[in-house]
């Protein structure tokens, strides 16, 4: 019997910083579409055989087993994205929490190819040895990126805004790939804010919600431990709500896992949860006192660690 070929090591994801809500231009940039999912690294082996890993290097190749066979003909790293689209085609983060829905794989970054480490290279020809690869699986797509020289970033920015994708990021074209860091020399230009944040209690619900959840409590971490940043009440639908309830109720604790006093019309009757269970909201401001205002749950992120959230 043939022996296997070993899949690569698992790689920690480069990580964009933020470009404080300027889209940088000029002829040292390029640009790529940002996409609302799960940020995953694909293993190939020689023989095909295929692993995913997380940011925080969690193993997700059975939760997405069909993003993983057929693969490529080559051995190689790739960084990329898993998503799930909605009926327009446009990635849906809400979709991801449902695990009958059929996901995608949105590869952008080609960090091996063959052995050869390509982390050196500049992100110009990483992309360029991408683009020549050919994907066996139709849930694998290449996606597209543009030179600076070649399209107005305005427009770009525009086209995401009309397709209702999540912003831009901005990638200097001569950069080398930073497994594990975040570097300027990759900017997130999003159109709304989001942020991940560890659910400390739930509130229990009325009216319509009487006997499920009516609000989470969220939390994230700074210098001085785990503190409460707001709640959330709106964006769930039933499903999630029912889900949401099983996961979190074998999580009970007696006390608040905030370093910081919760308001008390807010801890009303609040069931207190270990932080052991990480989800992400969109906000509109977050304010000088430290709270989500105009908040919408987004879903839970199982492929995060609740240490790996920190305050906005």
């Amino acid at each position: 019997m043939a022996r296997r070929s070993a899949v690569p090591d698992p790689v920690e994801p480069m990580l964009a910083g933020s470009d404080g809500g300027t889209l940088p231009t000029g002829e040292a940039w390029s640009y790529e579409f940002k996409w609302d999912g799960y940020r995953a690294v694909m293993r190939v082996a020689a023989d095909g055989a295929t692993r995913l890993n997380s940011r925080n290097l969690n193993d997700l190749t059975v939760r997405y087993a069909e993003v993983t066979e057929p693969g490529l003909d080559a051995s190689a790293v790739i960084d990329g994205e898993i998503v799930a689209l909605d009926s327009r085609g446009v990635p849906d983060f809400s979709l991801l929490q449902n695990r009958a829905v059929k996901v995608q794989y949105f590869a952008f970054d080609l960090l091996q190819l063959d052995g050869r480490d390509l982390t050196g290279e500049p992100y110009r020809r990483r992309r360029e040895l991408l683009a020549e690869l050919a994907p066996g699986n139709p849930r694998i797509s290449v996606t597209p990126c543009y030179d600076h020289a070649d399209v107005d970033p305005e427009q770009l920015l525009q086209i995401a805004a009309d397709a209702g994708l999540e912003g831009l990021i901005a990638k200097v074209t001569d950069s080398r790939y930073h497994p594990g860091r975040r570097s300027l020399e990759w900017l997130k230009h999003p159109f709304w804010h989001t942020q991940e944040v560890i659910i400390g209690g739930w509130r229990p619900g009325q009216g319509r919600r009487e006997g499920t959840i009516g609000a989470l409590l969220l939390g994230a971490y700074d210098d001085t431990g785990l503190r409460y940043i707001g709640d959330v009440g709106t964006g769930f639908t039933d499903q999630a709500l029912n889900d949401l309830r099983a996961e979190l109720e074998p999580l009970g604790q007696k006390q608040s896992p905030f370093v910081n006093p919760v308001p008390r019309d807010r801890a009303r009757n609040v069931r207190w949860l270990r932080p052991e269970r990480v989800g992400e909201v969109e906000y509109r401001k977050f304010t000088v006192d430290g709270v989500l205002r105009h908040s919408t749950w987004r879903g839970l992120r199982p492929d995060r660690r609740p240490d790996e959230v920190r305050c906005p």
